[in-house]
């Protein structure tokens, strides 16, 4: 016996070998993605969720992605699930009403970047939908050519491949929810030039039938549908706040360790026989199988029949046991920590581009310009900046940025006092002709300082600073002696 995840990555091996030696971790998320929508999974939580999985494999050219893709579509062929065919949002709605199960392919990201601006931004709100297997509808003048497709009547997983500056070039244009959406993966390496390595008879005998059981499983657990619950994930999320990530990508990183974790321990209850004949592999057979090892493995075991050769499965799980050395444990098909080794990957991948210093800083000068064009306050507490232009409260983020910010001179932070008491406040536009821009703010060639001076007897130097503080506003309208700070700046810098 051999475990569904098992099969598929020896098949890649011999499929892909360059790749799967550059990018081990792949395999295994990709193997999960295939269980995950045969069985049109649900992850059991407060709220429940499709296992739909979009995954974007990113890299250099000659990494191996495109080929990669091939050969792993290729164990759909004859399962029943189905590729939805890319073109137009009306033709992608029509077919998905016609397929309901199946998968979307962009073998080239500056393709989709291209339907993007082409349909005028139609299509990303039907993929967006799509990901919750959403309603979605294609209406037209001509009711008998409007077509809606209803609320999990289908289910779909979309993959992309492409390079970094073609994902980019989708990011920009892209509304944030299809980025939190989509986990992008990104490959290593570089396929080398004329390779001479070829598979052996018996090598070559093994591939293709291993192709065939994987294909015949497949196609087995199209009849069985199945509803994973996970628990013992809580440990992850003090983790997962201190990340310097956007909001956004943490999001992406929670859904997808459920996603990935639920659709590897299917893979991995998942049990093929070498001698088996594919042609006789059933939904019955694979689901016998399911839970007799799920009994083995202490996993929680649930079925209903819900038609003829057609089942509903309920599997539970303690991730927390993944690192027992109890023999009735999953551990024995999943390496241990699968938990925490797999959160590791998601964070590295995550970093490659998105967690990089000018990345996030590219991000938040375009919220900070977002928030500007939208009308928002030149000058804004520090508080007010953290929630509601980086949409965060954990200061192990903030903090950070806002320091880069002000280092790179987008931002400058001043104190004063509110209330009676000393605040922090961010200036977001460091050319806005107000008090705090100027180079003579809270100076002894200031006027407001000047009159102050004038005017008021100060024997404690602290009661002069705490005044001054009141008294001079980063955000009042500066007076006609102001001159810009940063003037000096770019005059030394030129």
């Amino acid at each position: 016996m051999i475990t569904l995840e098992r099969a598929m990555a020896e098949y890649f091996r011999f499929s892909r070998p360059e790749f799967c030696e550059n990018n081990p971790s792949i395999p295994p998320i990709f193997s999960a993605s295939a269980a995950a929508l045969a069985t049109r999974m649900w992850i059991q939580r407060y709220v429940p969720i499709p296992a739909t999985f979009y995954i974007a494999l990113i890299g250099d050219p000659r990494s191996g992605k495109t080929a990669f893709y091939h050969a792993y579509l290729r164990l759909f062929q004859g399962t029943g699930i189905g590729q939805i065919p890319v073109g137009s949002p009306p033709a992608m709605v029509r077919s998905l009403k016609e397929i309901q199960h199946g998968y979307i392919y962009y073998d080239e990201v500056s393709h989709l970047a291209k339907l993007i601006k082409a349909y005028m931004g139609d299509l990303l709100p039907i993929l967006n939908r799509a990901y919750y297997l959403d309603a979605i509808e294609q209406t037209r003048t001509d009711s008998k050519k409007s077509v809606v497709v209803d609320p999990e009547e289908y289910f779909v997983h979309v993959y992309f491949a492409g390079t970094p500056k073609d994902w980019k070039g989708v990011e920009d244009q892209a509304m944030g929810g299809f980025v939190r959406r989509t986990l992008v993966l990104y490959t290593r390496g570089q396929i080398p030039f004329f390779v001479e390595r070829e598979l052996s008879i018996e090598e070559e005998r093994r591939r293709a039938q291993l192709s065939n059981l994987i294909r015949a499983t497949l196609r087995a657990l199209t009849g069985i549908q199945t509803f994973v619950s996970l628990k013992g994930l809580s440990p992850l999320a003090s983790r997962l706040e201190r990340e310097m990530l956007d909001v956004e990508k943490k999001s992406m990183v929670e859904e997808y360790i459920y996603k990935i974790l639920a659709g590897r321990l299917l893979a991995n209850l998942v049990t093929i026989d070498l001698d088996d004949d594919p042609d006789n592999i059933t939904a019955d057979i694979i689901r016998m199988r399911i839970k007799s090892n799920a009994r083995r493995q202490g996993v929680g075991y649930d079925e209903y029949i819900i038609g003829e050769g057609s089942y509903e499965v309920r599997l539970s799980y303690d991730v927390t046991n993944d690192s027992d050395d109890n023999d009735a444990k999953i551990v024995d098909y999943l390496p241990p920590n699968f938990a925490r080794t797999t959160y590791e990957q998601l964070i590295r991948s995550v970093r490659s581009i998105a967690g990089a210093p000018d990345e996030i800083t590219l991000r938040n000068v375009q919220r900070i310009q977002q928030w500007l064009n939208s009308g928002g306050s030149v000058v804004v507490s520090k508080r007010k900046f953290a929630q509601q232009i980086l949409h965060t409260t954990n200061p192990s983020f903030y903090k950070p940025v806002l320091e880069i910010l002000q280092d790179a001179g987008y931002i400058k932070i001043v104190d004063s006092m509110y209330k009676g008491r000393k605040v922090q406040y961010v200036i977001l536009d460091t050319k806005a002709k107000i008090c705090g821009n100027c180079a003579l703010f809270r100076t002894d060639a200031c006027p407001r300082v000047q009159k102050i001076m004038q005017n008021y007897d100060f024997s404690n130097s602290s009661d002069l600073y705490q005044f001054i503080l009141e008294k001079t506003r980063p955000y009042d309208k500066a007076c006609d002696e102001f001159e810009p700070a940063n003037a000096e700046v770019e005059k030394n810098e030129k």
